[in-house]
């Protein structure tokens, strides 16, 4: 079995009508999923979440959440090589925060070979209901549950 370590963040903003609002991708397999990618060697979880955040959105005005840290693994199999490997996949989840007016650039995603289609700013409950996987959904809730007990 492979072991692979990726780093993600859950990006929310508070829309002046619509409210706390969470940052989902389109993928291209058809799911939607936090922005997120491989932990590189050499390089610290938070930075490896801050730099799959840039790379797939172009967002860099990101204020992080102190303190708040999920994490997170799943099974999945891969063809490499010629042969299908069982990897197993921890992922570190991180919260933070951008202003409403951010902009999000998906453009040179899409048009490449890249896994992004599209996204989204969704309330709690839409975004629950389109995620796809239950740890993630999970994780979810436990940002929204933190992020509703600031106020």
């Amino acid at each position: 079995m492979i072991h692979e370590k990726s780093a993600g963040v859950i990006v929310y903003r508070t829309h002046p009508k619509e409210g706390l609002q969470y940052l989902l991708l389109y993928m291209k397999d058809g799911y939607w999923n936090f922005p997120k990618g491989h932990v590189e060697e050499r390089e610290s979880e938070t930075e490896a979440a801050l730099r799959e955040l840039n790379e797939e959105t172009g967002l860099s005005d990101v204020k992080l959440i102190p303190d708040w840290r999920q994490q997170t693994h799943f099974f999945f199999k891969q063809e490499r090589g010629g042969a299908s490997e069982l990897i197993k996949k921890d992922l570190i989840l991180y919260l933070a925060n951008v202003p409403v007016d951010s902009r999000i650039d998906i453009s040179d995603k899409v048009s490449k070979h890249e896994v992004i289609n599209g996204y989204g700013w969704l309330d709690f409950k839409m975004a629950l209901k389109y995620m796809k996987f239950k740890n993630l959904k999970e994780i979810l809730a436990e940002a929204d549950s933190y992020l509703n007990t600031q106020k």
